[in-house]
């Protein structure tokens, strides 16, 4: 599974212990760690955060969790600037992480309090291509010859963003783009524009049938919205909660306490999907994933925190 990618998603506000989980996370091979992004009392400033870990690290990825496209939260040129300047001084390290958001319902809580708009799904798939368009050409991701150019430049007026001889001076090195898709609309954007197209808690059946759509988005692909080259691999990426532990005793415990904090249905979500078990059950599980095509796991931890589950996984995957 040497070939396998690894990576932790990580919220709260302890800034020590997202220091020291992250050095960890990088001495056990992880190969990404990305904290999330959000204006609410559960996080810190995504981007500080992840600016000071760079000097403590050496080669493990970071970046957001998601990276929000969203006119009213940020402006589209300044986050190109946060990335460029981000993925320089890390020398190669930043993920862009991206997607058009969670549903209306759930979002809305988090979004509506600061002023932010926080629209339909059909509205928020249509800005996300057209950001997403507008992105990848100031990052310099269409150049064929990605060495051969030093800057980047657009004039775009489109019905969401609108630049007029926008430029920048591309980083050093490309910045990979993931695209977290699970509805066709979305899957078209993510089979043009994504490095790695990634979804989110499924069963290994399950991802297998939505695979299958994938692949078909990909053949498809005319190419006409994008420059990448026709034969790109793009990887595939789900992202899974985890509930590991030595012994049947601590999993219990371990079930009770996520059962209590997340409810009980999405705790029963979490035994059909998620990574729950000891660690020969989690191996096989991993396994299941790995044989249909699977090149990263994308991981959430019942405590972010639990440096012995997270050691203990990655032990259990390498075994």
């Amino acid at each position: 599974m040497n070939d396998v990618r690894y990576c932790l998603e990580i919220w709260g506000t302890d800034y020590e212990k997202i220091k020291q989980t992250c050095m960890l996370a990088e001495e056990l091979g992880y190969y990404g760690f990305y904290y999330g992004e959000s204006l609410t009392k559960i996080d810190l400033d995504c981007w500080t955060v992840l600016s000071t870990l760079i000097p403590i690290t050496n080669k493990i990825k970071l970046g957001p969790v998601i990276t929000y496209i969203l006119p009213d939260y940020r402006s589209l040129a300044l986050l190109v600037k946060q990335s460029i300047t981000f993925q320089d001084v890390s020398k190669g390290r930043l993920e862009f992480r991206t997607g058009a958001g969670a549903s209306l319902e759930y979002s809305l809580k988090w979004w509506y309090p600061f002023g932010i708009n926080y629209s339909s799904a059909i509205q928020r798939v249509a800005l996300f291509k057209e950001g997403i368009q507008l992105l990848s050409k100031l990052l310099g991701n269409y150049d064929m010859n990605y060495s051969q150019s030093r800057s980047t430049s657009a004039n775009f007026d489109g019905q969401f963003y609108k630049m007029h001889g926008a430029s920048f001076v591309k980083p050093k090195i490309r910045i990979p783009i993931t695209i977290a898709a699970k509805q066709d609309r979305m899957m078209k954007i993510a089979a043009n524009y994504a490095d790695t197209w990634e979804c989110s808690y499924l069963t290994p059946n399950e991802y297998l049938s939505l695979n299958e759509r994938f692949e078909i988005l990909l053949k498809a692909k005319k190419n006409k919205e994008s420059k990448e080259p026709q034969n790109k691999v793009v990887k595939r990426s789900v992202e899974l909660d985890v509930l590991i532990a030595n012994t049947e005793q601590e999993l219990e415990y371990k079930k009770k306490v996520f059962a209590m904090e997340r409810g009980p249905s999405v705790y029963n979500e979490i035994l059909k999907k998620g990574l729950v078990g000891n660690p020969d059950e989690v191996y096989v599980r991993v396994q299941e994933y790995i044989d249909l095509g699977i090149n990263q796991f994308f991981l959430a931890f019942q405590d972010p925190f639990d440096l012995r589950s997270i050691e203990l996984f990655m032990d259990a995957v390498n075994g």
